[in-house]
């Protein structure tokens, strides 16, 4: 496999990937075509010659497109879905809870998975999000590299920018495949990671106490 660099894409040609026709025309999608590719490319060279280093044989049946299948499994596991965050007027000041809502995320540290559910709350000021938004939140924020603690937080930031709710309640529990696999090899140890903001962080109101009821009856 040559570096991508030795081999540049061309305008109505073809990538070395298979899949990949390159327009003719269009400008914007041409280049946004010949970014993938090229990130494509760089993250399958890359990847051969980490398995190279670890004496996975090339000649191997399964192991042939291991490269390409990584290069692309890592561009969609990073490539943020776009969607509209629907809000609706409303007057209503009680509490809405959703979860358990799943989700998938890479370990910052070690780029090995770590999975769980997140619990989202809030407390409407004038606004209400449409139900299947917050999950799409969720997963969207998901995308990419995080630790636990951080990504708790970006949900229940996002949600308070969207909406400017009266609170807002996070409850992340994962499982991380870097204490399963590697180091500890411990499996099935839960970590719990929490972000309130407004009512909810106040303790002298019951918002959050409410809230985590609503989380540890639906565990």
């Amino acid at each position: 496999m040559k570096r991508p660099e030795e081999e540049p894409i061309k305008l109505g040609g073809r990538s070395s990937l298979p899949g990949y026709t390159l327009p003719d025309t269009d400008y914007d999608n041409y280049m946004k075509v010949t970014r993938a590719v090229a990130s494509e490319d760089m993250i399958a060279y890359h990847i051969q010659q980490i398995l190279d280093r670890l004496d996975i044989p090339r000649e191997w049946e399964h192991a042939k497109r291991t490269p390409e299948r990584f290069a692309k499994m890592m561009l969609e596991l990073f490539t943020v879905d776009e969607f509209e965050f629907t809000t609706f007027d409303s007057t209503s000041d009680e509490m809405i809870v959703l979860g358990p809502i799943p989700f998938y995320t890479l370990c910052a540290h070690h780029i090995i998975p770590f999975f769980g559910n997140a619990w989202v709350g809030y407390v409407p000021s004038k606004l209400v999000a449409g139900l299947s938004k917050l999950p799409r939140l969720v997963r969207n924020i998901s995308k990419g590299l995080h630790v636990q603690e951080e990504l708790t937080g970006l949900i229940a930031n996002r949600l308070n920018l969207e909406l400017q709710p009266l609170g807002v309640g996070v409850v992340v529990k994962a499982e991380h495949l870097c204490m399963a696999m590697r180091g500890i090899r411990q499996p099935g140890v839960i970590t719990t990671t929490s972000a309130m903001r407004g009512v909810f962080a106040d303790h002298s109101k019951t918002a959050k106490a409410e809230f985590l009821e609503w989380v540890r009856s639906s565990v």
